[in-house]
């Protein structure tokens, strides 16, 4: 939020047009590669300058701009300056990180990696905070002690293992003449946990987790490259297909959250979350409103909505124009169900979504498992108050995943004929 996208792209730019250097984008999807290519283009615009084509090819010394997704199994035969954008949400980024380094390894060329924080788990963490370097050097010598707090790395710093790092906070961002953010309204609206990962670049330990990122991270894939049948831009994007929206309402200040489902041909077969959405401040009317419009767009289905409490405001307008919506009023018994049925689309790899909606992957984490009140029994919670409202998507896509049976991906036992005689 800050505009790191923004900043490397111009910088890239203009080394490109400097050295005549190929940049090379590389990030999670194609689709957040184009970030980068609607930054450029804009910024060449504004020099009366038409920049098109993939990659881009600058006409005074033919330098490419290159962008990629993740899953380009060709990506290491280009040469060029790399920029990588949120390793720290990337699948296998180890993987990826052996082919991206052969891009940039002669000495006239650099890498860049930069990424808003995820978990503590995750590949890329070992390759931020030194551990990576000292893997297999035996040798007190060889080894590296890389201290990753902010206050070594506010400023930037060259560390021992040769690579530059710097953290740069909400704060930091403010301090250098950022005036877009109110900070006080954020930590409002989020919790104090919250806030450190989003904004102060603090790492998320997800072990307590229902949905570690481990198991998460086999859903992400590239949806512009994988979903040959997803037009993500046209009027109908998938056609005459049935859907199913998850809708979890706003209530006292948190955002609500929708999620548009494309079910499995067969049973068993994998959900695609097409289309996710978090809408903040509205009322009950235009949060309904909102979902009439997705069903003129889709052919939708089935419709879930958390009718507990005020929830049931929305649900009584979305019924208005789509009467067999489902009401899924929440109880601990509902609750383990739809976290059950989410645990086993996931374990068995049925769920895809892209890899750039990092959104997602943080609400499925903020899911923990607690007791009721009484104590006599277990329960899955968020917290669902104004400081923190980001599981809303998980919420939102468990109750679209109800409309399939807990059995449903079970094998079906084989056919057998019973005679009887009488």
């Amino acid at each position: 939020q800050i505009g790191a996208t923004f900043y490397f792209s111009r910088e890239a730019l203009l080394r490109a047009l400097k050295t005549g250097h190929n940049q090379i984008f590389l990030s999670a999807s194609k689709t957040q590669a184009y970030v980068f290519r609607e930054y450029i283009i804009a910024f060449a615009r504004l020099v009366d300058v038409d920049l098109t084509g993939d990659p881009i090819v600058l006409g005074n010394n033919g330098a490419k701009l290159i962008f990629l997704g993740t899953n380009s199994n060709t990506a290491q035969s280009h040469n060029g300056d790399l920029y990588v954008d949120e390793i720290f949400w990337i699948p296998n980024f180890q993987v990826l990180r052996k082919v991206a380094s052969g891009m940039a390894s002669q000495s006239h060329l650099r890498s860049t990696y930069f990424s808003t924080p995820s978990t503590l788990a995750h590949d890329a963490y070992p390759f931020w905070s030194g551990e990576l370097f000292n893997r297999g050097r035996a040798s007190a010598a060889e080894r590296v002690e890389i201290d990753v707090s902010h206050n070594a790395l506010a400023g930037g710093l060259l560390c021992a293992d040769g690579q530059w790092r710097q953290i740069v906070t909400i704060e930091d961002a403010l301090k250098g003449g950022c005036t877009l953010f109110d900070i006080e309204q954020l930590k409002r609206e989020n919790s104090a946990d919250d806030f450190k990962n989003l904004f102060m670049c603090e790492f998320v330990d997800d072990k307590a987790s229902v949905f570690p990122f481990e198991e998460l991270q086999r859903c992400m894939v590239d949806t512009l490259e994988e979903w040959e049948d997803y037009a993500p831009f046209a009027a109908n994007p998938f056609g005459s297909r049935p859907v199913w929206i998850g809708y979890d309402p706003s209530h006292r200040g948190d955002s609500a959250g929708c999620v548009v489902l494309a079910p499995p041909v067969v049973a068993g077969g994998k959900f695609r979350i097409l289309e996710r959405h978090q809408w903040k401040g509205m009322d009950f009317a235009t949060q309904a409103e909102s979902i009439r419009k997705l069903t003129e767009k889709y052919n939708v289905e089935y419709i879930g909505i958390d009718a507990t409490g005020l929830g049931v405001g929305v649900f009584q307008l979305v019924r208005s124009f789509y009467p067999a919506a489902r009401d899924i009023r929440y109880t601990p018994e509902m609750k383990t169900a739809m976290v059950l049925k989410a645990k086993d689309v996931i374990r068995r790899g049925c769920l895809e979504y892209d890899v750039s909606a990092t959104d997602i992957t943080s609400s499925f984490m903020a899911i923990r498992k607690t007791m009721t009140s009484s104590g006599r029994s277990a329960t899955y919670e968020a917290s669902r108050s104004e400081e923190a409202s980001h599981a809303d998507l998980a919420w939102a896509t468990m109750h679209a995943l109800l409309n399939e049976p807990l059995t449903a991906g079970i094998s079906p036992p084989l056919t057998s004929t019973i005679l009887e005689f009488y």
